[in-house]
Order: structure tokens, then C-alpha cells, then sequence
């Protein structure tokens, strides 16, 4: 395979490092994705709490899970995804781990809004550092015949991430609130919520001495650093296609945040659950539809790639954005909280299956000197457009689009998420079709 030329039509079975090392660097990794998924959400468990003890309205709420956090995890991405092109990357994502464990840790002393918002920006800041550099290291540490299922691999970090994050949470905060931490030095004269936050920033710093095990793989064809000119370009050729699916990770960012801030609320507000409740229905649906859609998109992007090419990965974008359109929908129509938790989980079937899909066939159409720069520009939209405004337009779009009333809430996260399903259609339809015709063709000839 020409790893350069981003566009194989044959898959080589050539590995660059032995399979068990390189397994052993994805569950560590995965592990660590994890961990940087569960200090990002496990606030959402506790808005109701948080926003009491420090006096905070809904959309100061929203701006520390939102725009507190991605504002910098953006602006750092870009950076941090050239660092990982040229240095060491085990070693960037060991520091990374270790800054945003520490801020998490930091997160549940805070005293007011500005000091949360100052612990959230270093959350975001060392979060940064993660899927840019592990990508790019997965990818060199794999054939082309098995990045799919490694990095599908890889992303379960973020599903059982942000579902372990709601259902552990739920548990842990059930037992702090049950007293078994009240003779922890240092934790017992803290509320709940703090507990719960100084509690989910200490697994990630158990996990640093373990990353630094991992082995750098060789870079595979790397001819340095490229220009920013050169991967400008790299980015809007063949149909832009790298352009369109980090767009499309934005868009659906907006969804997938809006419905993951807010959801552990609307369970409690509107359906009478108790935190422990909503979290292990939420991280239940999360995981179960996350699980699927990682092991088996990736999987399949691999059987496709295997027959028809590298190419034709894209193709499966089409359906996995319409799977998430069909949860909008059920969001919408949804009158209990399983139903409600169900239309999500059909949600996540499609987004993180999109993710996946999305995540190698961008990794696969650039070079291997631009591949963490391009994980990081994704992450960077993603960011700046989901993370900042999905967990904000809720609290906006309920109240002025639907007048605050009762249901509310869940109106204005079900429009959002189907407003962001269809712009995610639209903005891959044309290399995504295109790839669909070229498979019709082969099959027919």
C-alpha cells in the first residue's frame, strides 16, 4: 500500500510491529480515552448539585461542559496534532493524561464559576494532546487491513467513556452519598459533587506509568513535517472529502452533546429518576449501541476495504448518518424515559458508527506526516462547533423556541440532534454517493 498517496486500491497485509505489542498499545490507549471521556461528562451527572452550591444559572452550567472545555481543546488541538507529527507521541499522550487528571481532580475544589472554568479550560488543554497523537500511532502500528478494527478498538474508550461516566458516577455517587468515604483524609468534608469529581481525576494517573510501557512505532513513510499550504490542499481534494467528514464530526457534535449534557436531567426532571437512575440507563444505552458501532463499523469498513478498496469505505457514511437521523426522530416522539433512552441509544448506533467509519478514511486518504494534524483539525471542529455549542443551544432553543414550559427540554434536544442528523447528510452526500456508485458498478461488472 502507498500510504502516501492516500487512495490504495489493494490492501497489503505487511504489519510494521508485532500483533501483540500493538494490541497492547490500543487497550492502553483505549483505557486512556476512557478516562478522558469520563473527566469531560461526569459533570453532567451533577448540574442540579453543582449549580446550588455555587449559585449558577443553566447557561453558566452549560458553558463550563460546553465551551469552558472545548473553547481550548480546539484552539490547543491544531498544535498539539503538529507536535504529535513530529515528536515523540506515547510520551505527549502521557503528559496530556496527566495535566487533565490533575485539573479534573481540580475541578471538584472549585469555589466559583471562574475557577471551575479555569479547571475545565486545563481539562480540555490536556485532552487535547489524546486522539490526534494515539491515532497516528495506531495507524503506523497496524496493516491496512486491520486500522478499522483498531481504531474502532480504540474509540470504545469513548463509549464506554461516556457511558461508564454516567452509570459509574451514578454508582460512586451513590456511595459517597451512603458515607462509605466518609473517613477518607481529605474527601469526607467535601460535598458529593466534589467528591465525585476529586474520585474520577485519580484513575488517570494510575494509568500513566502503564502508558509509558507502550513502544513507539516507526513512522511509516514519513518524509517530515508538512506545510500548511500542502495540507490545505491535501483537505479539499477528491470532493474535499477529509474537509466534508470533519465538518460532518461538527455537526453531529452538536447532537451528541446536546443529547449527552442534558439527557441525566431530563430523566430526573421529567421522569422522576434518581441520578444513579439516569446514569445507568443513559451509560447502558451509550455503551450497548457504542460497542456495536465501533467494533462492527470498523469491522466492516475493513471487510469493504478488504474487496473493493480503501475507498469504499466511505460509502458506509450514508447509512450510519441516516441511522442517527432515525434516533432525532424517535427522540422527538419519545413519552417515557425507556423510550426516550432508547431513541438515544439508536442515536449513538449511527454517530459513533459514523465516527469510526469517518476516523480511518480520513486517516487513509492524507499522508502519514499529516495524520495527526487532520485528527486534530476534525477534533478542532468538532469542538468549536459541537462541544461548544451542542450543551448551550439546549438551554437557548428551550426557552425561546418552545417557551421553557414543561417538555421543553426534550423538544429542543430532539430538534437540535435532527437538525444536526440532516446537515450531516448533506455535507457528505457528494463523496459519500460518489463512493456508492463506484461499489454499484463493480458489483455489476
Amino acid at each position: 500500500m502507498n500510504d502516501r498517496a492516500g487512495d490504495p486500491t489493494t490492501v497489503s497485509a505487511a504489519s510494521p510491529m508485532s500483533t501483540t505489542a500493538a494490541w497492547s498499545a490500543v487497550a492502553l490507549l483505549c483505557v486512556a480515552l476512557l478516562l478522558s471521556y469520563t473527566d469531560r461528562l461526569i459533570i453532567n451527572l451533577v448540574v442540579d448539585p453543582i449549580r446550588a452550591d455555587l449559585g449558577l444559572t443553566d447557561l453558566e452550567i452549560s458553558l463550563l461542559q460546553g465551551a469552558g472545555f472545548a473553547v481550548i481543546f480546539a484552539l490547543a488541538g491544531l498544535p498539539s496534532g503538529r507536535l504529535a507529527d513530529r515528536v515523540n507521541r506515547r510520551n505527549l499522550i502521557t503528559a496530556g493524561l496527566s495535566l487533565w487528571s490533575v485539573a479534573t481532580i481540580f475541578c471538584g475544589l472549585a469555589v466559583d464559576f471562574w475557577t471551575f472554568l479555569l479547571a475545565r479550560v486545563a481539562v480540555g488543554l490536556g485532552e487535547a494532546m489524546l486522539v490526534p497523537a494515539a491515532s497516528s500511532l495506531i495507524i503506523d502500528s497496524f496493516s491496512p487491513r486491520r486500522r478499522g478494527l483498531a481504531l474502532g478498538t480504540f474509540s470504545l474508550g469513548a463509549t464506554f467513556g461516556a457511558g461508564s461516566s454516567l452509570f459509574i458516577g451514578g454508582v460512586v455517587l451513590g456511595w459517597i452519598e451512603a458515607g462509605r468515604f466518609a473517613a477518607t483524609p481529605g474527601l469526607a468534608a467535601l460535598e458529593p459533587w466534589r467528591q465525585l469529581m476529586v474520585l474520577a481525576g485519580l484513575p488517570g494517573l494510575a494509568l500513566v506509568p502503564l502508558l509509558l510501557l507502550v513502544r513507539e512505532p516507526a513512522r511509516r513513510h514519513s518524509a517530515g513535517l508538512v506545510a500548511i499550504s500542502a495540507v490545505l490542499a491535501r483537505l479539499i481534494s477528491d470532493n474535499a472529502t477529509v474537509l466534508r467528514i470533519c465538518l460532518v464530526k461538527g455537526a453531529l457534535g452538536v447532537g451528541d452533546y446536546a443529547l449527552i449534557a442534558w439527557l441525566p436531567t431530563l430523566l430526573q426532571r421529567s421522569h422522576g429518576m434518581t441520578p444513579l437512575q439516569a446514569g445507568g440507563l443513559v451509560g447502558l444505552s451509550l455503551t450497548v449501541s457504542g460497542v456495536i458501532a465501533s467494533v462492527a463499523g470498523g469491522a466492516l469498513s475493513d471487510r469493504f476495504a478488504q474487496h473493493w478498496g480503501v475507498r469504499s469505505r466511505a460509502a458506509l457514511l450514508l447509512g450510519a448518518y441516516l441511522l442517527a437521523l432515525i434516533g432525532a426522530l424517535l427522540f422527538l416522539l419519545a413519552q417515557t424515559g425507556q423510550q426516550t433512552a432508547l431513541a438515544f441509544a439508536i442515536w449513538a448506533l449511527g454517530s459513533v458508527s459514523g465516527y469510526v467509519i469517518g476516523h480511518v478514511v480520513m486517516q487513509e486518504s492524507v499522508p502519514n506526516e499529516m495524520r495527526a494534524t487532520t485528527v486534530a483539525l476534525s477534533l478542532a471542529v468538532t469542538a468549536l462547533v459541537g462541544i461548544s455549542l451542542g450543551p448551550t443551544l439546549v438551554p437557548l432553543v428551550a426557552e425561546h423556541g418552545f417557551g421553557g414550559e414543561k417538555g421543553s427540554l426534550q423538544a429542543a434536544m430532539g430538534t437540535i440532534s435532527l437538525g444536526a442528523a440532516l446537515l450531516a447528510l448533506v455535507v457528505i452526500w457528494r463523496p459519500a454517493s460518489a463512493r456508492l456508485t463506484e461499489l454499484r458498478k463493480r458489483s455489476s461488472g
